[in-house]
């Protein structure tokens, strides 16, 4: 049975999953969502049918602003973070089949760029088809109930929504320390155990730290950036269709003329003319406003005024990096937080692996290192040279290095033994010059 105090959080959470507000908030960060992946379609005719009689003349289009932007601010995995087990031959096995079995680098950099778009994502470890994975949810998934800090949650309930959207197959998970229950769309229990965890089977990636309230806002002004944007681009689409087309006009002849084709004659009156009209579109004026949104979209988030044009030559996530102060800063505070999320995944993975795998465990005396990639100035490739021999010079850095930095792909092991081929192939061809 249910202990009251959990039946307090069931209701809790299920009244609050189904609240104004919330479904406000979830609303907002699905449209963020859709902005982020190019679904912006139906929001532009939205927005066309509250302003005009005739929305359906106009031809909706967009430029995924959005993308770029929180691409070039998520900066915290520009390259996979290097993960070191401090443990047993058997706990760095092992985890090494879970970051080859859940992608642990590129669900990472998705839970980094969410969070940058959306204030926050949960992340939870999940035994799934006899291996280890990563779920990644959103908040517009998500629901919480906390206790007296925004970072002691004590219920999160997650919205399951059906594929035909029907809402009376809208079900609910909702986990406490103590019990697993799945509800239906009237909040009522169809399932229920004792969570084997013992603990809520989640963490939490904020962009920035609660201090107030769990949900922490973020992308705003980008959404109402991005529709801006969206509304003077297909406002450009219709202009140039409207306006950009001389009419053909005759002046001293009575009635119609219909179609004229090239190679026709008229006999105009003394006083006629015939011609065609043409207005003065606005599209210079267009043009403007749709470049200063895209400046503005830029320079409000931190990046240089350049980064969202087309002629920008190197957009690379170091190039934009590098040498910004602001983007530097912002990226050395993300990386505390990300130590923090990365030793919390950890421990959340062990407690996960070791409650279905009782007779393989990761050890508790195992702990996580997380080197994060340091962002340095692009280089001429002889400079390059130059820089790393010098490294080597002084000791501080191994060919090894070097032979990774050229092939991230490649482990210790394996760049070790490749030094020892060139070695040997180098020995090789000298000789045969002899």
């Amino acid at each position: 049975m249910i202990f009251s105090q959990a039946e307090n959080l069931v209701q809790g959470a299920y009244r609050a999953a189904v609240a104004d507000a919330n479904r406000f908030r979830k609303q907002k960060a699905a449209k963020k969502l859709d902005q982020y992946h190019g679904f912006q379609a139906d929001y532009i005719m939205d927005a066309l049918r509250q302003h005009f009689t005739k929305p359906e003349v106009f031809t909706p289009c967009f430029i995924n602003l959005t993308r770029k932007v929180i691409n070039q601010l998520a900066m915290v995995y520009v390259q996979d973070a290097r993960r070191t087990i401090d443990g047993t031959e058997q706990d760095v096995a092992i985890f090494a089949e879970i970051e080859r079995s859940c992608s642990l680098g590129a669900r990472m950099k998705l839970a980094n760029r969410y969070a940058k778009l959306l204030g926050m994502v949960a992340v939870r470890p999940v035994w799934r088809n006899n291996a280890l994975d990563l779920d990644v949810v959103t908040p517009d998934l998500l629901d919480v109930q906390t206790g007296d800090s925004p970072e002691e949650i004590q219920a999160i309930l997650v919205t399951y929504y059906p594929e035909d959207g029907k809402e009376t197959e809208v079900t609910y998970s909702l986990w406490t320390p103590e019990t697993f229950q799945r509800l239906d769309y009237r909040g009522l229990v169809l399932e229920e155990s004792s969570n084997p965890y013992k603990i809520i089977p989640y963490i939490y990636v904020w962009n920035s730290l609660p201090t107030i309230t769990f949900w922490t806002p973020s992308g705003e002004d980008l959404m109402a950036l991005q529709d801006a944007f969206n509304e003077k681009l297909t406002d450009l689409l219709y202009v140039l269709r409207m306006q950009g087309f001389g009419v053909g006009y005759v002046k001293g002849m009575k009635g119609e003329i219909g179609q004229v084709d090239p190679g026709t004659f008229f006999n105009l009156p003394t006083d006629g003319e015939m011609g065609f009209a043409k207005t003065n579109a606005p599209v210079q004026d267009t043009l403007a406003a749709l470049d200063f949104i895209l400046k503005q979209a830029a320079v409000s988030n931190g990046l240089p005024a350049g980064s969202l044009q087309a002629d920008v030559s190197d957009q690379s996530g170091v190039a934009v990096i590098a040498g910004n102060r602001e983007l530097e800063e912002m990226r050395a505070d993300d990386l505390e937080l990300y130590r923090r999320y990365e030793a919390r995944l950890f421990d959340l993975i062990r407690i996960t692996w070791n409650a279905h795998n009782p007779g393989r465990k990761i050890s508790d005396s195992a702990t996580l290192q997380v080197d994060f990639y340091d962002v340095q100035p692009s280089l001429s490739q002889d400079k390059q040279v130059q820089v790393w021999d010098a490294l080597v010079a002084l000791g501080v850095m191994s060919k090894v290095d070097v032979l990774q930095k050229l092939n991230p792909d490649l482990s210790k092991d394996d760049a070790m033994a490749r030094l020892i081929e060139i070695a040997d192939e180098n020995k090789a061809a000298t000789a045969q010059q002899i």
